[in-house]
C-alpha cells in the first residue's frame, strides 16, 4: 500500500467520474437549437469577438472542494507486509475519524502473521502535507467476525477517533452532514489515492440490524482508501467516511459510515 498522493491523469470514466478540476462546455442554446444568427448575421462575427473581450462572470467555488482540505493520511503498523494504511477526517480540535479498521489492528489479526506493539495494536500514525506525528485512538469501535460473512462492526460503527501526540499543520474541520443526503446527490470523494466526483446512492442495512446501515457510492475502491471522505458537493457536509466495499456480486459499490452514525459515534 502507498503512503503518498497519486494523480489521476484527466480523464473521465465511462460511469461519468471525473477528475475534480474537470469542466464540460456545451454551446449556446436557443428555442430552436444552437444560435446560427438571422437577417443580421454580417454581423455576427463582431458580436462574437465582443463576447470574447466581455469578462467572464465568476463561478462560486462548491463547498466541497473547500472541505477536501480536512483530509489526512493514516498508517498503522510499521513492517512493509504488516501495515494498513487510508484516510482521516480532522472534525475539529485535533480529533480526527478515520474507519477502525485502519488502526484498529484488525487488519493486521486478519493477516495472521503480524505481530503487535506491546499495547497489543499496531503504531498509529498521522500524516499531513508531507508532516507526520504518532497517533493514540480515543475511541473505536467493536467488530465481530463471522465464517462465511467476514468482519462487520456492531452498529455499523466502523469508526475511530484518533489525535496527534505532537503538533501537525494546522487543518480546518469537516461539519458532519445534518441531515441524509438525497440519493442521487452528487458527492466528492476524496483520499489518499485520489479525489473524484461520484454521487450517493440509496442507504443499504445488514441484514442484521445490530450491525448498523450504510450509504452507498457506485466506486470500486483499493486498498488504501478506507477512511477516505465522501463530501456533498454544493454544501460541503462530511456525508460519510469509507468502510467496505460490496462483495454481493451486483454493480460496483462501496459502502460508507454516514454522518448521523459519526454523530452518534461522537457523543460522550
Amino acid at each position: 500500500m502507498r503512503w503518498g498522493r497519486r494523480c489521476l491523469p484527466h480523464t473521465p470514466s465511462a460511469r461519468g467520474q471525473s477528475p475534480l478540476d474537470h469542466r464540460q462546455w456545451s454551446p449556446v442554446q436557443g428555442p430552436a437549437g444552437p444560435w446560427r444568427g438571422g437577417a443580421g448575421g454580417a454581423a455576427l462575427p463582431l458580436l462574437l469577438l465582443l463576447a470574447a473581450c466581455a469578462p467572464t462572470p465568476a463561478r462560486p467555488p462548491e463547498a466541497g472542494l473547500a472541505a477536501t482540505a480536512t483530509v489526512a493520511e493514516i498508517r498503522s503498523g510499521e513492517a512493509p507486509n504488516c501495515n494498513a494504511s487510508g484516510a482521516a477526517i480532522h472534525l475539529g480540535g485535533g480529533r480526527f475519524v478515520t474507519a477502525a479498521h485502519v488502526v484498529d489492528g484488525s487488519v493486521q489479526r486478519l493477516r495472521g502473521f503480524c505481530p503487535p506493539d506491546r499495547q497489543g495494536q499496531p503504531a498509529v500514525t498521522l500524516g499531513v502535507r508531507g508532516t507526520e506525528a504518532p497517533a493514540r485512538i480515543l475511541r473505536a469501535g467493536r467488530d465481530r467476525v463471522d465464517a462465511g460473512i467476514g468482519q462487520r462492526y456492531w452498529g455499523g460503527e466502523d469508526l475511530a477517533i484518533v489525535t496527534p501526540t505532537r503538533a501537525l499543520p494546522a487543518l480546518p474541520a469537516a461539519t458532519p452532514c445534518a441531515a441524509a443526503p438525497a440519493p442521487g446527490t452528487p458527492a466528492l470523494l476524496v483520499t489518499p489515492r485520489r479525489a473524484i466526483r461520484t454521487r450517493l446512492l440509496a442507504p443499504w442495512s445488514d441484514p442484521d440490524r445490530a450491525f448498523g446501515s450504510y450509504l452507498e457510492i457506485p466506486e470500486t475502491l483499493a486498498p488504501g482508501e478506507s477512511g477516505g471522505a465522501v463530501f456533498e458537493a454544493a454544501s460541503g457536509c462530511l456525508a460519510g467516511i469509507v468502510s467496505h466495499r460490496d462483495s454481493d456480486g451486483g454493480p460496483p459499490s462501496t459502502r460508507l459510515v454516514p454522518a448521523s452514525t459519526i454523530a452518534r459515534f461522537m457523543q460522550p
